[in-house]
């Protein structure tokens, strides 16, 4: 047998005993394609678990993902800029952008299912701090990035300019203003 086999059955006793204690805490666990999933007020937080070297502590990674409604139409510095500010007002979760949604991550290790227990308690209340953030601020966000036309340059503008053409103060700057033919034609 080798030692990944070992490793992977004493994980597996790990999450099956976590899980129990879970459940006696009122979390519901289950998991989804080897991902270990902690369901707390209906919000499906992933858990990342691997064994430090030597015996006795694991690494353990509490992450929620999010994601806010028109993220389509704000500029991505916007995004990033608002992930950014959570990140250095918050001492314990590392936020992300991830193209579509946030990701909210506490990074932390642990020897025993209690602690695991303590440990998943202190993160999705960090985590809660950092959405209410990010919520706090993102409408914000969305108005000053929020994502402009883009109109084309050059000789090809005329076309899409027909309906700023229309307008009388555009059509008196014109005639005002002689262009460099004009003047040539003398």
């Amino acid at each position: 047998m080798n030692k990944n086999n070992m490793n992977m059955k004493r994980q597996q006793r790990f999450i099956k005993v976590v899980s129990r204690r879970m459940a006696k805490a009122g979390f519901e666990c289950k998991m989804v394609d080897n991902h270990f999933i902690v369901i707390m007020d209906g919000k499906p937080f992933e858990v990342e678990m691997w064994d430090t070297p030597g015996w006795g502590r694991r690494r353990v990674h509490f992450n929620l993902s999010f994601a806010f409604d028109e993220m389509d139409k704000v500029m991505l510095e916007g995004l990033v800029w608002l992930t950014s500010e959570c990140n250095n007002h918050s001492d314990y979760t590392v936020t992300r952008y991830m193209r579509d949604h946030f990701t909210c991550c506490v990074e932390t290790t642990v020897r025993s299912s209690k602690e695991f227990v303590r440990e998943f308690a202190f993160a999705s209340k960090q985590i809660g701090f950092t959405y209410q953030n990010l919520a706090a601020n993102y409408g914000k966000i969305k108005e000053q990035f929020r994502e402009q036309p883009v109109r084309p340059i050059g000789f090809l503008a005329d076309r899409y300019m027909a309906e700023e053409e229309k307008n009388e103060v555009c059509k008196l700057v014109a005639q005002t203003y002689t262009t460099f033919a004009d003047e040539n034609k003398k």
